[in-house]
């Protein structure tokens, strides 16, 4: 059986510490290996819940705790660190120091140090990005975030570059509490973030998000929280703006362009205004397109799809030799006949196919 539970003395090895509290003064003491603790009547070993906050007492042999390490590549984000920023040395009894309650500090490894009461660590991997992988990240100390700017551990993800890329080496002037920052795996493979600085994980937990990649005759859609649009087309690799999400349908967040033949169109409608080479386009404008002038069409910011049915695409009407077809002029009601064989496509803005009623 351990000696542990043989006799009242607790032998701590190194790397271990345990609290002991003085049940007369409330005082909670740390004890760090290597060392052998021998408690006194007013004595009792206590541990530190993390959840509720409190120091909860417990048998001698279960106040034994692992200190924090924190290895090569990972770091450990500490909350409520010591005023003075030290640690409990090994080997020795210390009693508890005035604490920056409620304030946390990244710690970047290797590292091991034992907790002072009321301590809470968090041991998180050094953040690896792919060339299509990005981190957000968001300042929630702007002072200490300016104090550390420059401690961050940054690796650039080009071959052969040393120093840091730009965006990520030189402190943004606009660098407040809630400031968010995207981080590119093509300018930095690597990243463990300084103090005052946090990276933001996603719904599901993860904190290296994946960018867009897309193919040819592929776009995506980001928008504001402005409710602007932003249309992106491929091949290339898309990374949102720190305010920017995805617009997603039945779950995919890239969508395939419209093709269209000479007997397909697409009925559009201008909702802002632009100008494409010398042909300028107000709101409300309305346009046909075929394709016979666009083979694949792209959708636009300024652009809203007039569907008819649910179906995006108008498909020509087939006039067989010996028949006819009638349309009327929606704004003057005239009606002209379309004799065959063709192949008949009217304008919507300006046209419909009618049936002549016999009586």
């Amino acid at each position: 059986m351990d000696d542990r539970n043989n006799k009242r003395d607790l032998v701590l090895s190194p790397g271990e510490y345990a609290y002991m509290q003085d049940v007369t003064k409330g005082v909670v003491k740390t004890y760090t290996g290597p060392t052998v603790v021998n408690p006194t009547a007013q004595e009792r070993a206590v541990l530190f819940d993390q959840n509720s906050k409190r120091f909860l007492p417990c048998q001698i042999e279960d106040a034994v705790k692992q200190c924090a390490i924190a290895p090569e590549g990972f770091y450990i984000i500490l909350k409520n660190p010591a005023c003075k920023g030290d640690f409990p040395p090994f080997g020795g009894v210390y009693p508890s120091p005035e604490l920056d309650v409620g304030k946390k500090i990244n710690i970047t490894g290797p590292c091991i140090f034992p907790l002072w009461p009321g301590q809470i660590f968090k041991l998180l991997q050094g953040h690896h990005l792919r060339s299509n992988q990005y981190l957000l990240v968001r300042v929630y100390n702007e002072d200490e975030a300016r104090r550390n700017w420059g401690k961050a551990v940054i690796k650039p993800a080009a071959d052969g570059q040393t120093d840091a890329p730009e965006v990520m080496s030189d402190i943004p002037p606009e660098l407040n509490v809630g400031t968010q920052f995207i981080i590119k795996g093509t300018d930095v493979s690597f990243y463990i973030p300084p103090t005052g600085v946090g990276v933001v994980p996603d719904e599901n937990g993860l904190y290296v998000r994946d960018a867009l990649t897309l193919e040819r005759l592929e776009y995506c859609i980001l928008v504001e929280q402005n409710g602007k649009k932003r249309f992106e087309r491929g091949p290339q690799v898309v990374f949102p703006e720190p305010t920017e999400s995805f617009i997603t349908r039945d779950s995919q967040r890239k969508f395939r362009a419209l093709e269209l033949n000479e007997i397909q169109g697409l009925h559009v409608k201008i909702i802002a205004p632009y100008q494409e080479g010398k042909i300028k386009y107000q709101e409300g404008d309305e346009i046909f397109i075929t394709g016979k002038e666009t083979a694949i069409y792209f959708p636009r910011e300024e652009h809203s799809l007039v569907r008819y049915d649910g179906k995006d695409k108008h498909f020509a009407v087939a006039v067989p030799a010996g028949d006819a077809r009638y349309v009327m002029n929606r704004k003057t009601g005239a009606i002209r006949m379309v004799q065959g064989p063709a192949m008949l496509l009217p304008s919507p803005i300006d046209e419909v196919i009618v049936r002549r009623v016999l009586s």
